[in-house]
């Protein structure tokens, strides 16, 4: 009865002192104040955390599930983490890149990215970390009746995180479902606003403006990062016990 006590007691105690390990993309990413309004969504996460989480924000721009591990920098994190931490990860869009420049990068999704994505998992747990599947963020297309979309290479990778997720019994937030929904009903100039999409002489550091669909200003790296924490509360996961 007392060690019960005691671990209810000690269980803020060690939430708060847990920490969270991104591995990601360039929508992930941090950013430098040059390239303002250019945002990834893992820098406003850790103002949604609460006291003594810390965020280590890995990821890097242009890597994959397979790249991202290839290069090392898994390896990086790998060697970092503790019981009790909690990993995000989250690839797709440069998983998707084709042809000879892109081979140190590309997977299938269904095969090899499930495969990187089964690693990423185990050795998470390996370490005692507690791994966070992501989908990846949305593409803002819209058809010519302004209607949003998602392409069904998208889709395939989005279905590999699902079956993935469901084989191995691991935490998965689906970021790319979530905007879509939300997309569809904000329709495209409002969607558009939270994307690198805008006129020239909007922002300083682009005075030719901008039209990309990928990248995330600070209104979109924020939209993502609160519909985490609001996946991650609705699922009752335990990475949502440490934010506020």
């Amino acid at each position: 009865m007392k060690k019960i006590i005691l671990a209810v007691l000690t269980l803020p105690l060690l939430l708060s002192a847990a920490n969270i390990y991104m591995a990601g993309d360039s929508t992930m990413c941090l950013r430098k104040e040059k390239e303002f309004p250019l945002y990834g969504w893992g820098m406003p996460l850790e103002k949604m955390t609460i006291d003594g989480v810390k965020i280590h924000n890995r990821a890097f721009g242009g890597r994959s599930s397979k790249s991202f591990i290839t290069e090392k920098r898994w390896e990086k994190i790998t060697n970092e983490i503790k019981p009790g931490d909690f990993v995000i990860v989250q690839f797709g869009i440069n998983d998707a890149a084709r042809g000879d420049k892109n081979f140190y990068r590309h997977t299938d999704p269904e095969n090899t990215y499930r495969h990187y994505l089964r690693i990423y998992i185990a050795e998470a747990r390996a370490k005692g970390a507690i791994p966070v599947i992501c989908t990846q963020t949305m593409f803002c297309s819209f058809d010519k009746n302004g209607k949003v979309y998602r392409s069904k290479t998208v889709e395939k990778y989005v279905e590999a995180c699902h079956a993935v997720a469901k084989e191995t019994g691991c935490d998965l937030i689906d970021l790319n479902t979530y905007a879509l929904e939300k997309f569809a009903k904000l329709g495209k100039d409002a969607s558009l606003e939270y994307y690198m999409f805008f006129a020239p002489g909007k922002y300083p550091n682009y005075p030719d403006g901008r039209k990309d669909t990928c990248h995330l200003r600070v209104s979109g790296a924020e939209f993502y990062a609160k519909a985490f924490v609001e996946l991650a509360k609705k699922q009752n996961l335990p990475i949502a016990k440490i934010f506020k």
